[in-house]
């Protein structure tokens, strides 16, 4: 296959529109929820000093919180590189490999003349 022709294979647009799709929801996720900590932090002060329990209020709990946000996002990224983009790519590769194979065994066809 040549390399120009990968971007119309079925499995390299499905490997882009999965990555695609997935990053948008990761990136709305992961930047979304420390946007709305910062911004509760920065205009609702109170709110987040709002005890829980003991010494740990809201906003305590919200920062660490997003410690768990990052490690979640992080955790279905791998699962979904692994279920959904791995096994494409693989199959992309292989075929990429097998077609390169084939060209390598075909001899090129020789010039009759030499070059200026």
């Amino acid at each position: 296959m040549a390399r120009n022709m990968i971007g119309s294979h079925p499995d390299f647009r499905s490997i882009r529109g999965a990555h695609r799709r997935f990053g948008a929801v990761a990136l709305a996720i992961s930047v979304g929820g420390f946007l709305l900590f910062v911004l509760l932090s920065s205009f609702l002060p109170d709110v987040l000093n709002r005890p829980l329990f003991g010494h740990v209020t809201l906003g305590l709990a919200g920062g660490v919180g997003q410690f768990a946000v990052m490690a979640l996002t992080a955790w279905r990224y791998t699962v979904h590189m692994e279920r959904r983009v791995d096994p494409a790519a693989d199959r992309l590769r292989a075929e990429m490999h097998r077609e390169a194979a084939a060209r390598a065994r075909v001899p090129q066809q020789q010039r009759r003349f030499g070059g200026w």
